[in-house]
């Protein structure tokens, strides 16, 4: 597995980034939290697909707004201060949650918890870059996307469980205590560089050399043009799974809350074993983009089948999903790629540049798909299986859309790293 960087302390390092890894299973678990529950409050506080899908979408609107300004931050602060403090706001938008009594609470809350989570993976993706190799940097990142998965896993079957018996107002105080132990823990622990490294964090950049950094980002042609596909990425995956495969099971299949956990466990598994397997896949390859690619494309035909097969029974579509959760979880390579693009110098605003795209699509694909379910009449409040295969039918379109821009970029040969 990989080492530190040259001239610095190896137990240091890891325990950096062991902590990294811990704060970003509460950001894993915020952005699918709504999945395992969505029926329940789409029926106890009488909310509508599209204000589901908006509930839901607010989240990655807040994120996304706020990448460019976290990116500036974290140039000039680093990811210690800048990720412990964001923590504090998460806090507050699980508690205000919590205490939601229709569809405004609901989405004040959320906001905030995009907003305090937003430095979450990109200002350890900084903290990353400083203290690990440059060769290291995919298998890093695909590593901490596993561990902080849990995040993930938390917000299937246990957090159905504990709804079950405090209630999802109780889980989501729970989830805001532990919050605040995590932000003391970065806090505490985590180191915006080692000793004598070369980078800088910014601190004595003026206004207008801040903005000449983030002019040469908007100017980027390739950065722009993987933008395109990470605009689609990961919003097939959280529109899919993370939103509307609880409400899939629950109206076509009939499956209750624990059931609905346990599959939806199973999907987000695939998801993370997928990030995994596609770091060893582009070193065995040796090339990055064939393997995005290579991806993209099985992704958008397993969501085709989902689409053009109708009356699906549940194994298939479980089968089918699972493939889907496996195959398009190449949004890390994504990450990689973008780095690989970067200075040193600009790696905060360059990632959470390319990450903006990332939550615009996730907030745009999630209120969109709400809008086409609630096209659709509903009966005893379940909505037909057509609703769900114009879902399939629009993400599958789009990736191929995506891919289009995406293929003019240059390769990353990974093993060729530095």
């Amino acid at each position: 597995m990989a080492v530190a960087a040259a001239g610095t302390d190896r137990t240091q390092a890891w325990g950096i980034y062991a902590v990294l890894c811990a704060g970003y299973v509460a950001s894993q678990f915020y952005r699918v939290s709504t999945a395992v529950i969505a029926p329940e409050l789409m029926r106890t506080l009488t909310i509508s697909p599209e204000a589901m899908g908006l509930i839901t979408g607010i989240f990655f609107l807040v994120f996304a707004a706020a990448q460019l300004p976290a990116g500036v931050l974290l140039d000039r602060f680093g990811p210690r201060r800048v990720m412990s403090g964001l923590f504090l706001l998460a806090i507050a938008g699980a508690g205000l949650f919590a205490t939601a009594e229709g569809t405004t609470g609901l989405l004040v809350g959320r906001g905030l918890t995009g907003l305090g989570c937003a430095a979450g993976l990109m200002g350890s993706m900084v903290a990353m870059a400083r203290w690990f190799p440059q060769s290291y940097f995919s298998q890093l990142t695909s590593l901490l996307y596993f561990i902080g998965g849990m995040g993930f896993l938390l917000a299937t079957a246990p957090l159905a469980i504990v709804s079950e018996m405090i209630g999802w107002r109780g889980a989501f105080w729970l989830m805001a205590g532990l919050t605040g132990f995590l932000a003391l823990l970065l806090y505490a622990v985590v180191r915006d560089a080692p000793p004598g490294h070369p980078s800088t964090t910014g601190a004595t950049e003026s206004a207008g050399e801040i903005w000449q950094g983030l002019k040469a980002i908007l100017a980027h042609k390739e950065l722009r043009q993987l933008c395109a596909m990470q605009f689609v990425c990961y919003a097939t995956v959280l529109s899919s799974i993370g939103l509307w495969a609880g409400p899939y099971f629950n109206d076509i299949h009939g499956l209750a809350g624990a059931e609905r956990g346990n599959i939806l466990l199973l999907m987000n598994l695939s998801t993370l074993f997928g990030i995994l397997g596609y770091a060893q896949v582009e070193r065995w390859l040796n090339t990055r983009k064939a393997t995005i690619i290579g991806g993209a494309l099985v992704s958008a035909a397993l969501l085709t089948v989902l689409a053009v097969v109708p009356g699906l029974g549940l194994w298939t579509a479980v089968a089918l999903l699972v493939a889907f959760g496996l195959t398009s979880s190449y949004v890390m390579l994504l990450h990689a790629h973008a780095r690989a693009m970067l200075p040193d110098h600009l790696i905060g605003r360059g990632m959470t540049f390319q990450n903006l795209a990332v939550f615009l699509g996730v907030f745009a694909f999630q209120a969109a798909t709400g809008v086409i379910v609630g096209q659709f009449e509903t009966v005893d409040g379940a909505a037909p299986e057509l609703a769900y295969r114009c879902v399939y039918a629009f993400l599958a379109a789009c990736t191929v859309v995506a891919l289009f821009f995406y293929r003019h970029t240059g390769d990353v040969r990974p093993r060729e790293q530095g």
